[in-house]
């Protein structure tokens, strides 16, 4: 009884604590759902969360001496917002916001390639990018293929319902937004950046029409910043992803709205310059004031890239490039290379005309419609020339290693030559018995052409592409040209493309001796060709990576090394009397003579007169050079369209010797670009 009575008391105990702790459970309950519940209900209501990225900061690209190039800065963006933009009136406007932009003195994002004002053009290439994802766009939507520029504003205009009353003008500021728009996944779950860098006035104006503006608002973003006005067609841009695109940039780990590079190094050294966003949670009210900001993952910014560019050789390239040229008459456009002979690494590569990227915003309509011109193409990978007498020194070296010529040989110059009974050739001067020194320094067609017949078509194209003639170098720049190496099995693949295009010929083999018949060469490719002549056979991979530093430069995350492509195999004797004989064009008695025979440090070099096939303009002129002789330090390449000769290119190549030899005030000048470096980096 005792045991009952115990266990009992205990049941007691228990129901009567289970019965306490519901009672005050119910009691809260009742007061939460009962006496406080509308009060909890709206506390609910309004407070609202959403999570937000928050954006890192690209890495900063540098010269070679940690100059900036380009860096970042905080600017004021207006922002559209999908979930409060009046899309049935958005046309109108976009048209009202657009102006006030434009009146501020920004603009808007637009990346349609159609020209401002009707009559209609297209903007650019017509195999660009831009391009491409337009007439992607066009096919997807139905709106045509092969639309004329009016026709596809046409089409765009009744594709975003734009109003017909209103001027041709004013639609297409509309298409381009929308159009942006599109492009960039404008959703509930991304907004639309639609200008960048606004000023206050701006943003006072649109807060003042919030009736008209809906959905625009106001955040600081990251936007690139370009320190220098040089090395644009270099240094690239950057873009937000555009739609077709994500897909691939979502699986790589990317924001909707990360900026990633589009062109140039932004592009070719994305890997090292994004930064990894971090996210935050913002609270805000009903009337969406912010009420709690919780900090999540913090950002990582980008690494800072560190360029192989000595930008005081940049600048000098440019800008004598531009002097030259614009002091021919009937010239084109041209490029410069300068390349350090003993490392591949690329000191400086101008291309006229050249663009500046401080200016894109303001000036990339007017470059893209210049086709005439056409200042977006960056001539030194992109064009291809024949390199005329500069590939002289090459067939030396192929004719002297063949053993077809030696030191002694000489050839009688007459200024014809008779080989061949149903042509005849000529050479521009007549200079007697001529041996391999005398046949550089005069630049003696006759002497290559003997050489080359001798040589063979099968061993010119094999010497051609032993010093990477026909091939990409592989710099790290898209859209270099691979160019061709002249000879019968280059010839055999052209006649698949072109079957009118004659069979391979005696008088082709002659031709290419001395730079002209089929090839086809990019500046870059001279320069890398002419550093190897200078270095005596090695010919490395063209580089614009000098290292790769963390966000705060405390780490090296990459320390780049030169890359050896090839290794062409010659005598010491046959590399001195190249050396020599390219080493007397710039003497007193040389095809350079005016511009080198007084220089005050011993030049090497080559003039070149490049035929291109239009009878209407003047030669292209291009000059090769390597100095020091007796200790080669860097090689320059340069191309003057329509220049009319090659010793009209050679000041080019001297004011960029001035600038790496006498320079005092540059960073690099006389100085190891190593000491330079721990010098002047953070």
């Amino acid at each position: 009884m005792d045991n009952k009575a115990k266990l009992l008391r205990r049941l007691l105990v228990l129901f009567a604590v289970m019965f306490v702790l519901a009672g005050i459970s119910g009691a809260g309950l009742f007061s939460l759902q009962v006496i406080n519940g509308e009060a909890y209900h709206e506390q609910a209501q309004n407070r609202l969360t959403s999570s937000s990225t928050v954006s890192a900061s690209r890495g900063e690209i540098l010269d070679r001496y940690g100059r900036a190039l380009v860096t970042n800065e905080s600017v004021y963006s207006l922002r559209i917002d999908y979930a409060y933009w009046d899309r049935e009136h958005q046309n109108d406007a976009i048209l009202q916001l657009v102006q006030l932009i434009r009146d501020s003195g920004n603009y808007e994002a637009d990346i349609l390639p159609i020209s401002d004002t009707a009559p209609f053009e297209y903007l650019g290439e017509e195999n660009s990018e831009e391009r491409q994802l337009l007439d992607s766009f066009a096919q997807s939507h139905e709106l045509g293929t092969g639309l004329s520029a009016g026709e596809m504003i046409a089409a765009l205009r009744e594709y975003y319902e734009v109003d017909p009353s209103i001027t041709d003008g004013n639609a297409r500021i509309v298409v381009g937004v929308r159009y942006a728009m599109d492009q960039s996944s404008f959703s509930l779950y991304n907004s639309f950046i639609i200008a960048t860098d606004v000023s206050v006035d701006l943003i006072a104006q649109v807060k003042e029409q919030q009736d008209i503006f809906s959905g625009v608002n106001v955040e600081t973003q990251a936007v690139r910043k370009y320190e220098t006005p040089y090395a644009g067609h270099i240094l690239g841009r950057v873009s937000q992803i555009y739609a077709e695109d994500w897909a691939e940039y979502e699986a790589q780990g990317y924001n909707m709205n990360a900026m990633v590079g589009r062109e140039g190094l932004e592009l070719s050294f994305e890997q090292y310059l994004r930064g990894i966003d971090g996210t935050r949670s913002i609270e805000t009210d009903i009337e969406g004031r912010v009420t709690n900001v919780i900090e999540g993952q913090a950002p990582q910014p980008g690494n800072n890239v560190i360029t192989t560019l000595d930008m005081d050789l940049q600048q000098a390239a440019e800008e004598s490039l531009a002097r030259t040229l614009s002091g021919i008459s009937g010239s084109g456009g041209g490029a410069a290379v300068v390349m350090d002979v003993n490392s591949g690494e690329v000191l400086a590569m101008a291309s006229y005309p050249t663009i500046d990227l401080t200016q894109w915003n303001a000036l990339y309509s007017t470059w893209a419609a210049d086709e005439v011109n056409t200042p977006l193409l960056n001539r030194a990978i992109q064009g291809a020339y024949q390199p005329g007498s500069t590939y002289k020194p090459l067939t030396a070296v192929a004719g002297l290693e063949e053993g077809v010529i030696n030191a002694n040989t000489i050839f009688d110059c007459e200024h014809y030559y008779t080989r061949f009974e149903s042509r005849t050739y000529r050479c521009m001067g007549t200079h007697g018995p001529t041996n391999i020194l005398r046949a550089l320094q005069k630049s003696c067609n006759v002497y290559f052409y003997e050489t080359g017949y001798l040589l063979g078509g099968e061993t010119e194209e094999e010497w051609a592409h032993k010093f990477g003639f026909g091939e990409r170098t592989g710099i790290e720049l898209a859209g270099e040209r691979a160019g061709t190496a002249s000879g019968p099995a280059n010839r055999a693949n052209m006649l698949e493309n072109n079957p009118l295009l004659n069979n391979w010929q005696p008088g082709d083999v002659i031709t290419t001796a001395i730079g002209q018949c089929d090839l086809a060469v990019t500046p870059l490719q001279l320069a890398n060709y002419t550093a190897a002549i200078a270095n005596k056979g090695t010919l490395y991979q063209p580089t614009l990576l000098r290292s790769v530093r963390s966000y705060d430069y405390t780490d090296v995350v990459v320390d780049n090394e030169p890359t050896v492509l090839k290794t062409i195999e010659a005598s010491e004797e046959t590399w001195a009397l190249v050396h020599e004989g390219m080493a007397e064009v710039t003497d007193d008695q040389g095809t350079a003579a005016a511009t080198f025979a007084t220089y005050p440090i011993d030049v090497a070099g080559k003039s070149g007169t490049a035929q291109h096939g239009r009878s209407d303009r003047n030669d292209h002129g291009v000059f090769i050079a390597f100095a020091p002789v007796d200790d080669p330090q860097i090689a320059v390449a340069v191309v003057g369209e329509y220049a009319s000769a090659g010793s009209r290119m050679a000041p080019v190549a001297r004011d960029i010797f001035d600038a790496y030899f006498f320079n005092d005030d540059a960073a690099g000048g006389a100085i190891s670009s190593v000491d330079a470096e721990n010098t002047l980096l953070p």
